[in-house]
């Protein structure tokens, strides 16, 4: 084989790899935000549905994105819950980790003084209503 052959084949033997490895980086990077992207859903949704079964007369909110602890394990697992019934208030519903959050379920992490009234909302636990009669904007 000459000098000149070798040469190309060794360039495309290298160009092969290079596009190969930016591939794989690529579909490793959109998987990666693909998941990100579901655990936030499923956490807005699980946060959504608390609220909904265990307060009576929530018909519309918005709900933010989800807060994660840091590094350092400050702060909570959770998500802003605002414009509940059309009000400018809202709650903050979650846990301080994320495994408490799916074991022992989310819960009431901020809330204000006669917030029930302000929100027309009644402590009131139905594990049978769902979120289908509810108006939900969420924040992606």
């Amino acid at each position: 084989m000459n000098k000149h052959k070798k040469s190309w084949l060794i360039f495309g033997i290298i160009m092969m790899l290079l596009v190969g490895g930016i591939t794989v980086r690529y579909m490793t990077v959109k998987q990666s935000q693909a998941n990100a992207a579901n655990e936030e859903k499923r956490a807005q949704e699980k946060a959504a549905l608390w609220l909904v079964q265990n307060y009576s007369g929530v018909k519309e909110m918005k709900i933010s994105k989800l807060d994660k602890p840091n590094e350092f394990g400050g702060g909570n697992y959770a998500v802003d819950i605002d414009n509940i019934n059309g009000t400018k208030r809202g709650l903050r519903i979650g846990q301080g980790s994320k495994e408490e959050f799916y074991n022992e379920g989310p819960k009431l992490i901020v809330s204000f003084d006669d917030y029930e009234q302000v929100l027309g909302i009644k402590k009131d636990h139905d594990s049978s209503r769902t979120l289908k009669s509810v108006k939900i904007e969420y924040e992606r």
